[in-house]
């Protein structure tokens, strides 16, 4: 699965995403700030450049966006020194992972999310739990649509109506929190142990 980079925009955010993509050779994907907020699961970790957090007496909009973030393995890089408690308590509750602030030198910053990134925590645990909330009819349709047939095709082979299927397919989104077919069809690829229906 591939690596978030969250950030502002901007020539610093550009600047950071091409030090850390060229330097750690995972798959990469970069998001502004306020841009990606859906199927965030489908990501191994997010790293969050910090850099536009500030320490006004308010929270920013980077901040508030950065609250909503549901994701079992968030790393924080670049985080400025001087945020108040206000700021760092809510996502140290959070279980945030805070790597290095903002005086970090490139080769520190790179050793640390290098440790960050390899440590994969619970990642396998959440994914382990959301197999378990599906039922074994979920699990076959879900396997079905690894195959890439249309839902009248899956509901045939499965002895089900279109719309049965269809039922099932929304309750399999909600639960892994994806969008669409082809974000299903990876996570099950990656989650579910395939089996010949």
């Amino acid at each position: 699965m591939p690596f978030l980079f969250l950030s502002d925009t901007g020539l610093h955010g550009d600047l950071m995403f091409s030090l850390i993509s060229e330097s750690l050779p995972f798959n990469w994907e970069k998001s502004d700030f306020g841009k990606q907020k859906h199927c965030l699961k489908t990501y191994d970790a997010i790293v969050v450049n910090c850099f536009a957090l500030t320490s006004k007496s308010t929270p920013s909009a980077e901040f508030n966006y950065l609250k909503g973030i549901d994701h079992s393995r968030v790393l924080l890089i670049n985080v400025p020194n001087d945020l108040p408690a206000h700021i760092t308590t809510p996502l140290e509750e959070r279980k945030f992972t805070f790597l290095c602030d903002s005086r970090t030198g490139q080769q520190e910053l790179i050793r640390k999310l290098t440790s960050g990134l390899q440590n994969p925590r619970s990642q396998a645990e959440g994914d382990s739990r959301s197999r378990l909330l599906l039922t074994k009819r979920e699990q076959q349709i879900l396997t079905q649509l690894t195959t890439g047939e249309p839902n009248s095709i899956i509901a045939s082979r499965l002895h089900l109506s279109e719309h049965t299927v269809k039922n099932h397919m929304y309750n399999i989104f909600r639960k892994i929190g994806v969008k669409n077919r082809l974000q299903a069809s990876n996570w099950a690829k990656l989650n579910l142990q395939m089996e010949k229906i």
